[in-house]
């Protein structure tokens, strides 16, 4: 400070007015910078997810390009079961008994339908789209953000299609389409028929499987070990006939050498190939099962709840809210767990479970524009 006090008065203003101007900028600029990127509702999680837009753009990006790859590998996992079924595991059925092949052509066969009718009925089935122009219900209060339009309730825009799809679920790309309000039907029983068919194939084939398994080196060399190689049979031989009459004329353990050799027992090309066709087709469904089993089980959840993929997590925020100003937050489209269930599966209008257990193609509940609410409207709202 001494040494600031020894400059010249006018040299020490103009400092001042330099220091002044510097700080007047740099107001303006953090004020541009916050008008620009920042506003009220501004949190840790919208900067996350701003942080993250690049991943989402790449992740749509490939999710786009290989979703035709992703269902020729669905398609071709289904139908390769399919064919091992018939060339390897019905013919071993039928080995045993033709009462248990008649169960398994009509069991497995009954699946393999319902497996290929729900996969192609939620792939080729439209999802839902809002349609456009004076259609729309007077009710729709929301505007997408990036089609800048009316989205109707429980509408949610898919950044790979592209467009606002009704009733949204998820993107899957297994189905390279959209999981919405006319194919949400379609996808879950795909799922549970898979779940199943996997659960009956693993059953089925297990005693099977495990004799493959554990004697996987007599298909993997070609034969099968033999109890003494060509030299060990011919000292055995020798020291046989040098034992006197009468006496024990075993052979002793000495005599065989712990180096036994293979002899070669021809084994067909087709062996070979139902013995890698049964531990292929064990481990597929085996894994596919587990995966299939537990993604049935959490969409099970939330239909029971009367939620899809993204309202359970926009539920779980509009619940931390009310609990914060003393409120219950409940569920407007949750209508009870059997009335949820038989609108999802589209058990009305004289429907029943031959629908379910067969295929249909019976279309859902409503348009998907308009959803009555069970709290304003009483549990009679819709007729089942």
């Amino acid at each position: 400070m001494a040494v600031y006090l020894k400059f010249p008065a006018f040299i020490r203003r103009w400092h001042q007015r330099v220091k002044r101007k510097v700080q007047e900028y740099r107001y303006i600029l953090v004020l541009t910078f916050q008008s620009l990127f920042c506003n009220a509702f501004l949190s840790p999680w919208v900067m996350w997810d701003t942080l993250m837009e690049p991943l989402l753009w790449f992740v749509e990006k490939v999710v786009k390009a290989f979703g035709p790859v992703f269902v020729f590998v669905v398609v071709s996992l289904i139908l390769s079961v399919i064919g091992v079924a018939w060339l390897v595991f019905f013919p071993i059925m039928r080995d045993r008994s033709y009462v248990t092949l008649t169960y398994h052509l009509i069991f497995g066969n009954w699946l393999a339908v319902n497996v290929l009718f729900h996969y192609f009925k939620a792939l080729l089935t439209s999802p839902g789209k809002p349609p456009s122009g004076d259609r729309l219900n007077t009710e729709v209060t929301t505007v997408c953000k990036k089609c800048i339009s009316p989205k109707p309730p429980r509408t949610h825009h898919c950044s790979v299609c592209k467009c606002c799809v009704l009733k949204m679920d998820h993107h899957c790309p297994w189905l390279n389409n959209c999981v919405g309000h006319y194919n949400h039907r379609y996808f879950f029983l795909f799922c549970v028929y898979i779940f199943v068919g996997c659960c009956y194939v693993c059953y089925s084939t297990y005693d099977v499987f495990l004799d493959h398994f554990h004697n996987s080196e007599k298909y993997l060399f070609s034969g099968k070990f033999s109890l003494l190689s060509p030299l060990d049979t011919i000292q055995a031989a020798a020291l046989q006939l040098r034992q006197p009459q009468g006496q024990d004329t075993a052979v002793p353990e000495l005599a065989f050498p712990a180096n036994q050799t293979l002899v070669q027992e021809p084994v067909t090309m087709w062996e070979k190939a139902q013995h890698n066709l049964i531990i292929y087709l064990f481990f597929l469904c085996s894994g596919a099962g587990a995966a299939v089993g537990g993604l049935s089980v959490w969409h099970a959840r939330l239909i029971t709840q009367g939620q899809t993929s993204i309202e359970v997590h926009i539920n779980k925020k509009e619940n931390k809210r009310a609990q914060k100003k003393g409120q219950v937050f409940r569920n407007p489209y949750d209508y009870g767990p059997r009335k949820n269930w038989k609108l999802f599966l589209g058990l009305t209008n004289g429907r029943s479970w031959r629908h379910i257990l067969f295929p249909s193609s019976h279309p859902p509940m409503g348009d998907g524009l308009t959803w009555h609410n069970p709290q304003d409207y009483g549990r009679r709202v819709l007729p089942i």
